[in-house]
């Protein structure tokens, strides 16, 4: 059962989501479940950011690149991106005991500091079919273990050669499939209930808050310096995660 503590904790986490989010583009089911995680445990966090996510990556895929350019290039790894997400899901679910919380810090700092570092070159070998559903496949597992949706994904999508546009768009894709995978995969489990659901429904409160707010900073203030921020910020929860587990 959620405590009015940690459901108040879990709101101020839901909404700084957000607004990241609103201002970068990016962050919001890591931030929503490396920092629940701080509060509730994986599975319980996985659940309650999945509506919120579910709904702000259906937006961010509708207004950004060319949906069918997008599916037909990247098909193989954005099916190889969800398949493996139940037997993630299952290892946290059936074998707790493994440092799951060790394995979501290492994710978060290696994404962070592969953004910061800005490896994004295009890699001409990248869209061959091996390629992309090795890659696919590991972000899958990564997805059901830490549901961290962007360890290896958003590395192989930048090495694809993608527009700026394309690329938003097939993040949001990749986004959105992977926290309908985990959902499906907790509800199969049994980890849903009715509270948990109306829970993360009700997240979605705090996150377009953030939203909003996030999209009036974006406007406001230098987003460059406000990622280069975050993503700093992100690194040293990374490395937090990982010493306390």
């Amino acid at each position: 059962m959620l405590t009015t503590h940690s459901l108040v904790l879990l709101a101020l986490i839901f909404f700084a989501g957000g607004l990241v989010k609103g201002t970068v583009g990016f962050g919001l089911p890591t931030i929503g479940i490396g920092l629940g995680a701080l509060v509730v445990d994986i599975p319980t966090a996985m659940l309650l950011i999945s509506v919120p996510t579910i709904a702000t990556n259906v937006w961010q895929m509708w207004v950004n690149g060319d949906l069918r350019t997008v599916v037909r290039r990247l098909w193989v790894f954005m099916l190889a991106a969800v398949w493996l997400i139940p037997l993630g899901v299952a290892a946290i679910v059936y074998v707790p005991a493994m440092p799951y919380g060790r394995l979501l810090g290492l994710t978060i700092l290696l994404y962070s500091l592969w953004t910061l570092w800005g490896k994004d070159r295009v890699l001409p070998w990248a869209q061959k079919p091996g390629v992309a559903f090795v890659a696919g496949s590991v972000n899958a597992v990564l997805t059901g273990m830490t549901g961290c949706f962007s360890v290896p994904g958003v590395m192989y999508l930048r090495a694809v050669g993608l527009s700026k546009s394309d690329l938003l768009g097939a993040m949001g894709l990749l986004y959105l499939l992977s926290a309908l995978g985990m959902l499906g995969s907790l509800w199969m489990m049994g980890k849903t209930t009715m509270a948990l659901s109306q829970a993360s429904l009700a997240a979605c409160i705090p996150v377009a808050a953030g939203l909003v707010l996030g999209t009036l900073i974006q406007k406001r203030l230098s987003e460059a310096l406000f990622k280069r921020l975050f993503l700093w910020a992100f690194a040293v929860l990374g490395l937090v995660l990982m010493v306390t587990g």
